[in-house]
């Protein structure tokens, strides 16, 4: 990936290319529609309330926020945030070493 992709971050786009390009046998429609039903199916069952794990990634949840005082950023005055809820990504140590170990210069 060059400098500039790295930059932005990885897309939606980019994850369809690396199926379409690993799987050989797909077309490129064929490929966004697996990403899709991929996608899908963890907003489906976070809307649902259900965590979603992913060994050797991390796990999805939807955690109750209580509500809290904050402050206004664009005016400084104090405001209530009600009670709601949040999305919430604890990663697998696994995932974890790879993010540390490729700060400290290491290789995997």
């Amino acid at each position: 990936m060059s400098d500039a992709k790295q930059s932005k971050g990885l897309t939606k786009a980019d994850l369809i290319d690396v199926v379409y390009q690993r799987h050989g046998a797909l077309t490129r429609n064929e490929a966004a529609r697996i990403v899709d039903t991929i996608f899908s199916t963890v907003k489906t069952s976070l809307g649902g309330g259900r965590p979603v794990r992913i060994k050797n990634f991390g796990t999805f949840e939807v955690m109750e926020r209580v509500g809290r005082v904050g402050v206004d950023p664009s005016s400084g005055n104090r405001i209530f945030i009600p009670p709601h809820n949040g999305l919430s990504f604890r990663p697998a140590r696994r995932l974890k070493n790879i993010v540390t170990d490729e700060r400290d210069g290491g290789d995997r």
